[in-house]
């Protein structure tokens, strides 16, 4: 019996395994599933393996390159400032002033969640969302709201709607975790169209050259035309078992490539005017108990034919054009990385930062901002949620609604100070050379 079970375990596995290949029932490489197949086989595949020892080493230094001069910007359109999440050295007036503070925009009835998303700037709007479906158009010249839109009305009054928002032109493009994705226009908050792709949205929204770039938490991969919100291709890769609380990455870079990681830690490059696959590489953890950890990465920044990205393994460089690996540092964080031409800095939650040689992979310097020594601690100031470069300075944001500048030559804090009493609802940006974010007490604040 013993043998027989066994026999039949392995007849299963195979099954299984052999059932797992690249469906294609949306049209992505429409009649070309075998030749999609070899083509993975083909290109090159990274599998890295875990555990191994992570960073977190204190390293005294100091840089002597300076940062390129910080650029004045007029509009905040994608989750990531643009479509290849390369958010540079930012003008900041730097007064560290409150400039504003809104009255009470809307109501956060689901306190208990985390969103930290960004709000998005385009002529002197602001546009952002809540968990109870609400998108609002806020008026930075008359400090009042144009329109508040719901699409869902009350039948979904008592779940959490999470929303992802970009912009273009007149429009405000939106996807969220019930699988609907939608377009309004902007001055008159009216229905461009909606479509409902029945699994929910699970990545940022990216959007280049009129088109819309989505995964689901299938991790099945979407280019929707923007106009009409009709599927131009799509393509179904290995689902996941486990759902992840942490949203899907995607990536654009200027040669038509695309780059997403899903849920299960596999890395695409395709071309999506071609509708070539470029490379694959499949990066897998296991903790040290045997079993595997539950994926995430950071945000991808496509930057000089390379791609930079932190995830639940290490931190990797890797070279855009044929996926192999420049250089890898055994750091994990789900923030997002602030790439510059001659450095990668990198923060986590718990307070830890790191200046990295963008082309070595190198550590320059790196930090416990919350170390026992060191002041203000973790337990007053909160997690670090966001970074930002605001005038060659790094804004560290905090779950408690404090802001703290560092010195990105050696991670020295300069400052802190606390920004919001309620704490942070959103994670800031930077437009004008002021700093916006939402506080937990859905109010807008502007600092200068």
């Amino acid at each position: 019996m013993v043998k027989i079970s066994k026999l039949s375990s392995l007849f299963f596995v195979l099954i299984f395994i052999l059932g797992c290949s690249f469906q294609n029932p949306g049209g992505f490489f429409e009649s070309k599933i075998e030749e999609f197949e070899k083509e993975i086989q083909r290109k090159n595949s990274k599998v890295v393996f875990a555990p191994q020892k992570k960073f977190d080493k204190e390293i005294s230094g100091v840089v002597s390159k300076n940062l390129n001069k910080p650029l004045m910007i007029k509009k905040w359109s994608q989750n990531g400032l643009n479509y290849n999440n390369e958010v540079p050295n930012l003008y900041y007036k730097n007064d560290k002033n409150i400039f504003f503070k809104s009255k009470k925009i809307g109501k956060n009835k689901f306190k208990s969640l985390e969103n930290f998303f960004e709000p998005l700037v385009q002529k002197n709007r602001i546009f952002f969302s809540d968990f109870s479906g609400n998108i609002y158009n806020y008026s930075l010249d008359s400090k009042q709201i144009n329109w508040k839109f719901n699409f869902y009305k009350k039948r979904y009054k008592n779940f959490p709607i999470k929303i992802q928002l970009s912009l273009l032109k007149n429009n405000l493009i939106v996807s969220d975790n019930l699988g609907y994705l939608y377009s309004i226009n902007i001055e008159t908050s009216g229905i461009n169209w909606a479509k409902n792709y029945g699994i929910a949205f699970n990545s940022n929204l990216k959007i280049k050259d009129n088109k819309i770039f989505s995964l689901n938490q299938d991790n099945k991969f979407y280019l929707i035309n923007e106009s009409d919100g009709n599927q131009i291709l799509d393509l179904e890769t290995f689902p996941s078992f486990l759902k992840s609380k942490y949203k899907t990455n995607i990536s654009l870079d200027d040669k038509n490539n695309v780059f997403f990681i899903t849920s299960n830690g596999e890395l695409y490059s395709i071309n999506y005017l071609s509708n070539n696959i470029n490379w694959l590489s499949n990066i897998f953890s296991k903790n040290t108990s045997g079993g595997t950890e539950l994926f995430y990465s950071s945000p991808m920044v496509a930057k000089n034919e390379k791609i930079f990205f932190s995830s639940s393994v290490s931190t990797f460089s890797i070279n855009s054009i044929n996926g192999l690996v420049n250089w890898e540092l055994p750091f994990s964080t789900n923030l997002r990385p602030l790439v510059t031409d001659r450095f990668v800095l990198l923060a986590s939650k718990e307070g830890f930062l790191i200046n990295i040689d963008n082309i070595n992979g190198k550590v320059n310097w790196s930090k416990n901002l919350f170390n026992e020594k060191n002041k203000p601690k973790k337990t007053k100031v909160g997690e670090i949620i966001s970074i930002l470069l605001a005038s060659d300075q790094i804004l560290a944001t905090t779950s408690k609604g404090y802001f703290l500048f560092i010195d990105y030559k050696n991670g020295k804090l300069l400052n802190y100070t606390k920004a919001s009493k309620s704490g942070f609802y959103s994670s800031p940006i930077i437009v004008n050379d002021m700093i916006y974010t939402i506080d937990k007490n859905f109010r807008l604040l502007i600092f200068n």
